[in-house]
């Protein structure tokens, strides 16, 4: 797994516990006495090649493919580095039988989207493919595993698209934040000094890229691309006998190319001179990270080791409550986060990370380990470990109800970690039963020796991000490990008894009408204090209910000419809610499925919770309660806005990140609404002022419901009865005079033009025409939406596949429904500098094309099928309905929208797409956007990235 990513909810340690691998048909759970999830098939063809087959009914149709190889960059030399990530492109560019881009554009013509549904990855012990079809009959998974198999046995590595595909590796080596560079290369270095994890990350050096013959590539693809290190997983919609007989049909040829390889030196943690290092960065926070290190070891599957695992997580679960609750009472830093895990080939590892308030990064060392030395010292209390396994418990019953509803995909990627990780999954019922004999075993002292074991070992060793140099940094982390244990947070216990009544409680609402929208299966409620329900039943998500309560006017009721604090929304979520300040909110919701958000639509403000059928009246009283009674906590504001300062330069600080930022005004025509804040203006920001802009927010509008879920409509009823529909009625508000008249960019003769303070090689840029928006010419912009996966399509073909002058272009079409002159169609793409003039040519060529001639039905097919197939897959989706419904009580034509847009996509022609873009973009004059770097380059870009490379 990535040394990074960490897992602090308990439920997945139960559900991957560590295992030995055989080689036969129970090769997954050999040597577990864990009790297996019977819903797998497992096979070992006879070359060693590894399988695990499920029926999967969600989504229908649909099968998932993961093909994982035991390959990474782990198994490289010095000289191969990056090579592991450079073959995982090759296999794509043409083998023994398809060619170049074969794969990809016949898995599009099957419904497969590329990046969403077809992709791979590479990591540091491993490279996967990636496949989900959406309608996966036999005949298309006899030609996706033909497909597959050439990749993995017979990829040719023709030398001109290995030319081709080194540019498309260096663009991706290119885009990488050089923040996140040099502080991945700089931690993995010291922390895991004398592994060969410290300097093998994915995407490999800029000399070993362009050193990289297709010779050498194709040694090191035959020497560990072998069927004794491949797992192929299939989990879906169909019968597993007929997978097992396709995967021995496809794959039981295979044969590897000589000798099978050594496992390849993973080395051992060494000594390092100075076990503390600094980078400073100009506009960085101060952000102390600190690791304790083990040697890793392969732990063999037994319930004495899921034992372990549970009570370590336990034991961050609590650290972490500690560190949080410092913070949150004006502790000297930000936050800190604490999490331990085990990388496979790497070690066993903790890691510890600090942010500082305001440069005060020596104080909130010590006030962290401060928080660590009680940890260490004093069991935990027994009402605190109480807590998480009402927690834990809480979600294993969750994970049990939505068992049925799990889907394919995310069923086969959790297995392929768990190879990954040499670990086994177990099914929702087993796991709640380890749990339930897990659990009593979990004492205070078990899990203070867990607390202990997780600050064990070689360590600690420091990395300070800065945004200046600094000293002091031995001086500070000794003063740190010497400072006294902290004071622990009281234990406290609240309920819902302790939120203030809604209206009248003697007089619940009461309903005024109701309306079924047949074929929509949709029900409108509407109420006398003037909110309303909109509702729909679904068995997407066993168990599973989501609420939206609706009010306001959102952005649109903003004035346009100044800025606002709505970017601020989500923190009102944060405070707490009534008397119960955020603390006191997260024990109300211990145990319980009950979650509370805040946010801003264009048209409306929004809370939004999950919950379950039988918590649905607690759950709307909570978010209704937020609405009326909120809590206002000044330190929250003030933690907020040190976060904001700390890490605005960061928004400078690459390309990417300063086109993000900025584009959403520029987008907007100068609109202030869409403004991004200035640091003055985050640094004059108070407490009173939140309260003053939200403040009579809260109370505009009458409330609208949209509720989606498994429950019934006599329940959400029942539930409104008592909480929103028992409000007093709320007047309507009047939309300000010229609030909707928002438009596009102006067409530009040269871009607007931004600079950013990062990387010298990167650049973005960004072309654009104004459409159109509103609720009317639904069909038009579906139309458009259409064309611009195609102008995408081609982009990669040409840019990407072509020049190798990006990584990623995108194209998109986009319009708001409420603001009728709004709507954009664009291509972007994060290119070198010296090469934007050939961006802004290739697309404005295109999209030229597009206007005067319709694409050609293959390509027309592989553009539409993926939109058909993702929007087939959406319709099974809480998600979806949550956002389609949206309004329906206010603005009826959106039910009219939704009810075409399936049949709208399936109808449409390449002779009416061509024509939309004609009539809207192509005859229209462009507009255009350039980040460019503020230094010009004077080196050659860093030479690691912390991040895997992905294809």
């Amino acid at each position: 797994m990535s040394l990074f990513r960490h897992c602090l909810l308990l439920l997945l340690i139960l559900l991957a516990a560590p295992a030995f691998a055989a080689g036969d048909s129970g090769w997954f759970y050999r040597g577990s006495d864990i009790q297996p999830d019977p819903a797998w098939v497992f096979g070992t063809l006879p070359n060693g090649l590894r399988y695990a087959v499920r029926r999967n009914a969600m989504p229908a149709g649909q099968v998932s493919i993961r093909l994982r190889m035991d390959v990474g960059s782990l198994m490289e030399t010095d000289q191969e580095r990056g090579w592991a990530h450079f073959v995982e492109h090759m296999v794509f560019r043409g083998t023994a039988i398809s060619g170049d881009r074969e794969a990809r554009e016949t898995w599009q013509r099957l419904g497969a989207g590329f990046g969403s549904d077809t992709n791979a990855f590479t990591q540091e012990t491993q490279t996967f493919f990636q496949l989900d079809l959406p309608h996966a009959d036999r005949a298309a998974l006899d030609t996706s595993l033909d497909l597959l198999d050439g990749m993995v046995d017979t990829a040719t590595f023709d030398p001109a698209k290995v030319e081709l595909e080194r540019g498309v590796v260096l663009s991706e080596y290119g885009r990488r934040t050089q923040l996140n560079v040099e502080l991945g290369d700089l931690t993995r270095s010291l922390f895991y000094a004398g592994l060969a994890f410290a300097d093998r990350d994915a995407i490999g050096t800029e000399a070993t890229i362009r050193a990289a013959t297709p010779a050498g590539l194709k040694a090191f693809y035959e020497r560990w691309y072998r069927p004794e290190r491949a797992t192929l997983v299939m989990v879906g919609d169909a019968d597993p006998a007929m997978m097992e007989q396709l995967i021995a049909d496809h794959f039981g040829g295979w044969r590897g190319t000589g000798p099978a390889p050594a496992e390849p030196d993973y080395g051992h943690i060494a000594p390092v001179r100075d076990s503390t290092a600094l980078l400073a960065y100009p506009g960085a926070p101060h952000v102390a990270t600190l690791a304790w290190v083990r040697p890793y070891k392969a732990m063999p599957h037994t319930q004495a080791t899921a034992e372990i695992d549970f009570a370590r997580a336990i034991a961050a679960r609590i650290l972490n409550r500690r560190l949080e609750a410092r913070a949150r009472a004006g502790a000297d830093f930000l936050s800190a986060v604490a999490h331990a895990g085990r990388s496979n080939h790497v070690a066993d590892y903790t890691e510890l990370q600090v942010t500082a308030r305001d440069g005060r990064w020596q104080q909130a060392l010590a006030d962290a380990f401060a928080i660590v030395a009680d940890a260490r010292r004093t069991p935990p209390s027994v009402a605190e470990l109480a807590r998480e396994l009402r927690s834990i418990r809480a979600n294993a019953l969750a994970n049990l109800s939505a068992d049925p509803t799990i889907r394919s995909q995310q069923r086969a990627a959790q297995f392929v970690e768990a190879v990954d990780d040499d670990s086994i999954v177990t099914g929702a019922r087993q796991a709640l039963s380890l749990f339930d004999g897990l659990a009593p075993r979990m004492t205070p002292d078990a899990v203070e020796a867990a607390m202990r074991a997780m600050f064990d070992g070689i360590g600690p060793r420091m990395v300070l991000l800065a945004p200046q140099p600094v000293t002091g940094l031995h001086e500070a982390l000794a003063a740190a490990e010497r400072a006294p244990p902290s004071e622990r947070p009281a234990d406290r216990v609240v309920s819902m008894a302790d939120l203030p009544p809604l209206g009248d409680p003697g007089h619940p609402g009461h309903e005024a009408s109701r309306r079924h929208i047949d074929d929509l299966d949709v029900t409108i409620v509407r109420f006398d204090n003037g909110s309303t329900l909109v509702f729909k039943q679904t068995d997407f998500d066993k168990s599973s209910v989501s609420v939206e309560l609706r009010f306001g006017t959102g952005l649109s009721g903003l004035p346009a000419n100044r800025r606002s604090l709505s970017w601020m929304a989500p923190v009102l979520a944060e405070m707490g809610v009534g008397p119960l300040d955020l603390d006191g909110l997260e024990r109300l919701r211990t145990g319980r499925r009950l979650s509370v958000g805040f946010g801003a639509d264009e048209e409306a403000w929004v809370m939004t919770g999950s919950t379950d059928g039988p918590q649905l009246g607690d759950e709307l009283r909570l978010l209704a309660t937020e609405i009326v009674a909120p809590h206002w906590d000044p330190s929250v504001i003030e933690r907020v806005k040190a976060s904001a300062l700390d890490y605005y330069a960061l928004g400078f600080a690459s390309a990417t990140a300063r086109a993000g930022r900025e584009f959403p005004l520029f987008a907007h025509d100068g609109d202030l609404r869409w403004s991004p804040q200035d640091r003055d203006e985050i640094a004059r920001i108070t407490p009173a002022d939140f309260r003053k802009f939200f403040e009579p927010l809260l109370a505009d509008g009458p409330i609208e419901a949209v509720i989606v879920g498994d429950t019934s409509l006599d329940n959400a009823v029942a539930a409104m009865l008592k909480t929103v529909a028992a409000l007093p009625r709320r007047a309507p508000v009047a939309m300000p005079p010229g609030s909707l008249a928002v438009s596009p960019p102006k067409p530009n003769p040269n871009p607007e033009t931004f600079t950013h303070q990062g990387d010298p090689g990167q650049a973005f840029a960004m072309l654009g025409w104004s459409t159109f928006g509103g609720t009317q010419g639904f069909r038009d912009q579906r139309g458009l939406i259409v064309a611009a996966d195609i102008l995408q399509e081609r982009l990669i073909e040409q840019l990407r596949d072509a020049d190798g002058a990006t990584y990623t272009p995108e194209a998109g079409a986009t319009s708001s429904q409420d603001f009728p002159a709004w709507g954009v169609f664009y291509a972007g793409a994060e290119v070198r500098p010296e090469r934007t003039d050939l961006f802004f040519r290739t697309a404005r060529a295109i999209v030229a094309d597009m206007a005067r001639r319709p694409a050609g039905a293959d390509e027309f097919a592989r553009a539409l099928n993926p939109v058909l197939s993702g929007l087939e897959r959406a319709q099974h989706t809480n998600a979806y309905w949550l956002g389609a419904l949206q309004e329906w009580s206010r603005r009826p034509e959106r039910i009219e929208q939704t009810r075409t847009r399936f049949s709208d996509y399936r109808s449409l022609t390449p002779e009416e797409v061509r024509r939309d873009v004609a009539a809207y973009v192509a005859d229209a004059p462009d507009w255009s956007m350039l980040v460019l770097p503020a230094r010009t380059a004077a080196v050659a870009p860093a030479a690691a990235a912390p991040a895997a490379g992905a294809h």
